[in-house]
């Protein structure tokens, strides 16, 4: 039920928060295309014919710093899409996305920078004590997203590495 592949364009980061006069997303930063290993997605069906899809994506941007280190900087997004049929002819559409930055990495006694995580990965796959299915699914950046559903629902929960969370549900 999760697949993972590739897809995207570059993305450039907007306006931020300055602390000490320093941008913690520089303006000019640019995400490249996500890694085809970083995207995972699921589908399902609901009640009236409703179609569901949940998809994750992490794009990774870089700027270097002061004596060559790199500050990696991540762009993980969620969404959950509920679509309907005629004659309804409806979607829903849950959306949440964080940036988050790692500490600078600096060149070790070789000179080399360690590149950064890419890869989703599946924690754990199962049903619930109520009977629904869930799967959990850790992103490159650290975000952990606990997508349960049923024939009726389905939630997908982003837990931030910066200690938030984004609730997701349809319908």
């Amino acid at each position: 039920m999760l697949a993972i592949y590739a897809a995207g364009a570059l993305t450039v980061a907007g306006a931020g928060v300055k602390i000490a006069g320093v941008e913690f997303v520089p303006k000019d930063l640019i995400f490249a295309a996500p890694e085809a290993k970083s995207r995972a997605t699921a589908d399902g069906v609901l009640p009236e014919d409703c179609k569901w899809q949940f998809s994750s994506e992490t794009r990774v941007g870089r700027r270097e710093e002061p004596q060559g280190c790199i500050r990696y900087y991540y762009k993980t997004s969620v969404s959950l899409v509920a679509t309907w049929p005629a004659p309804k002819e409806k979607s829903v559409v849950r959306a949440a996305e964080r940036i988050t930055a790692t500490d600078p990495r600096c060149p070790d006694a070789a000179g080399k920078i360690a590149p950064p995580p890419v890869e989703a990965r599946a924690i754990s796959s199962g049903t619930t004590a109520d009977g629904k299915h869930q799967d959990v699914i850790l992103q490159p950046d650290g975000t952990r997203i606990t997508l349960t559903w049923d024939g009726t629902s389905v939630t997908a929960l982003a837990a931030w590495p910066d200690g938030t969370a984004d609730l997701l549900k349809v319908p």
